[in-house]
This record gives C-alpha cells, structure tokens and sequence, in this order.
C-alpha cells in the first residue's frame, strides 16, 4: 500500500488565513485573558528552573493540574495564584486596566 506524499502548509500561513475571518479574530480576542495568564504561568515555572513534577510537587498538586493551568484550561483561585507565586519565587500583582472604547 502506498501512501501519497502530503504537501506541507507553513503554520504561519494557515494563521494567516484564519486571520481573515472575522469570526476567528473574534473568538482568538475572547480568549486573550486566558494566553495571557497561560503565558504568565508557563514563565515564572521557567524562571524558577522548574519542571511541571518539580513544581506540583512544592504545591502539593499534580502535574496534569500543572498541564491545565499552562494550557488556559484551568481558571485558579486567587489562592491558588498565591501557592503557584511561592512556589516559583513570585508574588502575586492584580491589575485592572482600562478597556479601550471603540
């Protein structure tokens, strides 16, 4: 059985693409604050030189808890917030900034 070769399509061109419907940007905006965080927790666990094991094992949680909370599928408490900061040598900052009007 042969199987035919598949032709590749650059990731960034697929995003290109999704970027031109309005729907997509839509959607992809809704769900900023969560990249956003997701981002925040996968750089202080980098920070710290830790692994997701290393890091759920100092919070007393699992890995996969870890995976969730990096991945934006996980939305922590504000006491869980502080046990991850400890955890990694941070200290939790809440912010509240002005939306911008259109």
């Amino acid at each position: 059985m042969t199987r035919e070769a598949k032709k590749a399509v650059p990731v960034q061109r697929v995003f290109d693409d999704w970027r031109k419907d309005p729907n997509y940007v839509r959607e992809f905006a809704a769900l900023e604050d969560e990249f956003a965080l997701a981002d925040q927790f996968i750089k202080a666990r980098a920070a710290a030189g830790l692994t997701q094991k290393q890091l759920a094992t100092r919070m007393k949680t699992s890995q996969a808890y870890i995976a969730r909370l990096e991945g934006g599928k996980e939305k922590p408490s504000t006491r869980t917030l502080n046990r991850f900061a400890k955890a990694t040598g941070h200290r939790v900052v809440i912010n509240f900034e002005p939306v911008a009007t259109q």
